[in-house]
């Protein structure tokens, strides 16, 4: 008789970060229902409650407003959080994140048993852990999570390769969108979170006069409306909340991007995708499969500040990758 276990994860933040760590539900999830019965809450920051809306295999998002608390420096707001956190019981929490902040919410949980990494970003949070699982912090990011979690439960680990042909871990509500055509939707990523990792504009227009030959109209994807040279025939889609963005990726014929959480949002809804490296290591942080190619354009990256080699990628070579996904869809 399968033995009933509430179990939490506590991964606040960022988009691509909360991607890599719940992809790893569906095969934890089937490796452990043999013994378990798992009623799974996941604690992340609110910004990014939506990314994980509708996923079938969690039960219960907890989302704490701890950006904003923090950055407003409001005592009361961190202790309502707190509060709040108390109330929560669980018999195992798995602390993905590895951060001082990760740590001590789930150090204010009511439970015994707390798994995180024995090598994290930010040391003193192993001051928290009840036990820590060792994997170093360089490896891919897909197998030190799976690590962690299959780890805590004395699983044998997967391999990386089928970490990156996992199944559909993430729900979204479908939507309409009246730049959407009829065939060959292309979507292009402009920004990242941080200028570095970020593919310049000039750049993608190039590429979007490359695909205008071709016969396609790419579509520009931004957070806020900026201003774009006309210079190529393009849409331009700004100011979308998360749930729309879920809702156009899975649209998508294919998605081009930096390494960025909504480049990783293609791989994660299982759409063709092109991932651009510059200043970070594709070894740790791509997601190549059949259908989701990357390019980088520095084999030695090291998360320096002042790599910009990003921008050395030839649009060019995106259009080739891109002919070659796209051929693979008819």
């Amino acid at each position: 008789m399968p033995k009933n276990l509430n179990l939490a994860i506590v991964r606040l933040s960022a988009m691509g970060d909360i991607i890599h760590s719940a992809s790893i539900l569906p095969s934890l999830l089937e490796t452990l229902k043999t013994h378990y019965t798992i009623n799974l809450s996941w604690i992340l920051d609110s910004n990014f409650k939506e990314i994980l809306d509708d996923s079938p295999y969690i039960h219960q998002l907890i989302a704490l407003p701890l950006k904003e608390a923090i950055q407003s420096k409001n005592p009361k707001a961190l202790f309502a959080i707190y509060k709040t956190l108390k109330t929560k019981t669980f018999d195992m929490v798995l602390d993905m994140q590895g951060l001082l902040k990760s740590a001590l919410i789930a150090k204010s949980l009511n439970t015994e048993s707390i798994f995180g990494f024995q090598s994290p970003k930010e040391p003193l949070t192993k001051l928290f852990y009840t036990k820590k699982i060792p994997i170093p912090y360089s490896s891919h990011i897909l197998l030190r999570n799976a690590t962690l979690a299959f780890g805590a439960f004395d699983l044998e680990i997967p391999s990386l390769e089928s970490l990156k042909q996992c199944k559909s871990f993430l729900g979204f509500a479908p939507m309409d969108f009246p730049f959407l055509q009829k065939d060959k939707n292309i979507l292009c990523v402009l920004e990242t979170s941080k200028p570095n990792k970020t593919y310049p504009l000039e750049k993608f227009l190039e590429l979007a006069k490359l695909l205008n030959a071709k016969g396609y109209t790419p579509i520009f994807l931004s957070k806020n409306p900026i201003i774009i040279p006309n210079t190529a025939n393009f849409y331009h889609a700004h100011s979308l909340g998360l749930k729309q963005i879920k809702s156009l990726v899975a649209q998508m014929d294919l998605v081009i991007g930096g390494d960025t959480g909504i480049t990783h949002l293609a791989w994660a809804l299982q759409r063709p995708s092109i991932t651009l490296f510059g200043a970070t290591p594709q070894e740790r942080f791509n997601l190549n499969t059949e259908q989701n190619l990357s390019l980088s354009a520095n084999a030695n990256a090291s998360y320096k500040k002042d790599d910009f080699s990003i921008k050395t990628l030839a649009p060019t070579a995106i259009l080739e990758l891109t002919e070659n996904l796209l051929d693979r869809k008819m």
